[in-house]
């Protein structure tokens, strides 16, 4: 790859060249074969092609162990790839033995029951799981909210925004306890959404918005977005113990102090004391803005050292990912800078601290809420929607599986008919889910 340039390569091509690797190379297929006595999967009705077959050729006919966990109901990723026989590839070449997992430690058992509905849509043979999750609330787990005023976005809306705060409110839990779920084009139902529930006290959290060449959610989950937020959580109080504790090892690392190098790690700890103390004096006496987040934001990664990043941290190493979560930290920390009242809840809007999560139902996949609002639940956001597709109606499925103890299907009539997704809502109604107008 020349300076300045983008690699060329995709996830895909790097998967089949290091494949390749392996079936060349005899000698470090072996080197991982005697490295790994256990191998485990997840999410395993998502492998790809190129994925099973790097699988195959690093530990078929050794020794190690290979477990693959996944549903074959929650398969949402054909589109990227995934192939539909990945566990029946998986018994036939490795000689696996198959178990069915059938207690249900997620959602209550009235939920569990809906999604027993939905699940024998895709697999007429799925067996009954069992809840081992209590019911928490009274009244219906799951309901279809219908408005269709000459308002009816607006209507929806409101409703929406009043019942949540007042189900925070009353049942006493967090905004992060519940989740607004979309199939696509998140920032359109932000925008629709912002104003009524800012009405009410809430803020939303659209972790599916785009910064730069990655997301929201993406991001935030990244080593280096980590290891800043917490610098400057130092920089903001001196009380941050689990902030310091990762900044701490990590710029040993970064350093390249070894474990039993006492004197290394002795002066960059009190280098990396100092720099901390100017900077919690320095955001004390300056207000948060664009300009001065800007300025704080240079000032620690230079300190940081983005090329002791780029060597340390192996996925930074190559391409361009360390140029793209930059951007997208900076995007995002202005943003959350403009306007907050100080730098704590600069950072609290940074990290989403009590702001309700919206997301797609494809980012949503292996996370849980007490409550998920599935918004949209129409022709227009299920534009691509075949009857019959498993694939589509496994995207209904994983989004009502992510709910603990109520799922909520919102529809509005102005936005959208549903003729194509009837029979979602067919699969609703056979599982006794009321709709109400709202």
């Amino acid at each position: 790859m020349r300076p300045g340039h983008p690699s060329s390569l995709t996830f895909v091509s790097v998967n089949r060249l290091a494949e390749l690797l392996l079936r060349a190379n005899p000698h470090i297929r072996n080197a991982l074969v005697a490295t790994y006595t256990f191998v485990f999967v997840d999410e395993f009705q998502d492998t790809t092609f190129a994925q099973y077959d790097f699988l195959l050729s690093a530990f078929s006919g050794g020794q190690t162990i290979v477990t693959g966990v996944g549903d074959d109901k929650q398969r949402i990723m054909i589109f990227a790839g995934a192939r539909r026989d990945a566990f029946q590839r998986l018994e036939a070449d490795f000689g696996a033995a198959r178990f069915s997992l059938l207690f249900n430690f997620r959602s209550s058992p009235d939920l569990v029951a809906i999604q027993h509905v939905v699940a024998r849509a895709l697999d007429p043979n799925a067996a009954q799981t069992v809840a081992r999750a209590a019911r928490q609330v009274d009244g219906a787990v799951a309901q279809v909210w219908r408005s269709q005023t000459e308002a009816a976005e607006a209507a929806e809306a409101a409703h929406l925004a009043r019942w949540l705060a007042n189900d925070i409110g009353t049942r006493g839990r967090s905004p992060r306890d519940y989740a607004l779920l979309v199939k696509q084009k998140s920032d359109d139902y932000e925008h629709e959404l912002a104003s009524p529930f800012a009405a009410h006290g809430l803020r939303i959290r659209n972790e599916s918005h785009a910064l730069g060449k990655t997301s929201l959610q993406d991001l935030l989950s990244d080593d280096l977005c980590r290891l800043a937020i917490a610098m400057f959580r130092l920089g903001a109080t001196r009380r941050a113990p689990a902030a310091w504790q990762l900044v701490s090892s990590e710029v040993l690392a970064l350093r390249a102090v070894v474990a039993d190098d006492d004197i290394g790690a002795a002066k960059v700890e009190a280098d990396l004391t100092a720099f901390l103390a100017a900077l919690r004096a320095d955001m004390a006496a300056t207000a948060p803005s664009r300009n001065s987040a800007a300025d704080f934001a240079t000032r620690v990664f230079e300190y940081l050292d983005l090329a002791a990043i780029a060597r340390t941290y192996t996925e930074y190493g190559v391409g361009d990912l360390l140029q793209i979560i930059l951007e997208a930290f900076c995007l995002h920390f202005f943003a959350s800078a403009d306007g907050a009242a100080d730098w704590t809840a600069c950072l609290d809007a940074f990290e989403g601290v009590n702001q309700i999560p919206m997301m797609t139902v494809h980012k949503s996949k292996g996370l849980e809420y007490d409550t998920i609002v599935f918004a949209g639940l129409d022709d227009q956001a299920w534009w691509a929607h075949v009857p019959g597709d498993p694939e589509r109606v496994a995207a209904f499925f994983v989004a009502l599986s992510r709910a603990k103890q109520r799922a909520i299907f919102a529809f509005c009539q102005e936005r959208g008919a549903r003729n194509n997704v009837a029979e979602l809502y067919q699969l609703l109604t056979d599982a006794g889910v009321p709709e109400i107008a709202i």
